[in-house]
């Protein structure tokens, strides 16, 4: 859905997703249905911190994937960072990890430690 906000799914989009999925432990049929369905999904909110901020990292690398976040993609990322109750200034973190390509793993967990002491 996030993916195809800009009005097209770009082969690059497809190579994250499908990537994100087997790492996420989806077998490549599974993959494939998702990308098949045309169907609206609510989307899925973790409970737990731990899994929202995996779902905020695949997010964020999809919408950095080409570098480049458009309007619909951001609006997408606030109203999770809402939905997270993070504070909005999350959100300028967020851009500076992702801006340059994916964050190393000590940034992110970095991050993950810093979002522990600002969330509401």
């Amino acid at each position: 859905m996030l993916a195809a906000a800009d009005g097209c799914l770009k082969a690059e989009e497809v190579s994250l997703i499908t990537k994100i999925g087997l790492r996420r432990g989806l077998k490549g049929w599974q993959i494939q249905e998702l990308f098949d369905d045309q169907k609206q999904h609510e989307l899925f909110l973790p409970e737990s911190l731990a899994n929202r901020m995996n779902m905020l990292y695949d997010i964020m690398e999809l919408v950095y994937v080409d570098r480049l976040a458009n309007k619909n993609e951001l609006a997408f990322i606030e109203n999770l960072l809402i939905e997270f109750q993070l504070e909005p200034k999350t959100m300028e973190v967020l851009q500076g990890l992702f801006q340059n390509g994916t964050p190393s793993a000590p940034d992110w967990r970095d991050f993950v430690d810093s979002v522990c002491c600002i969330s509401v």
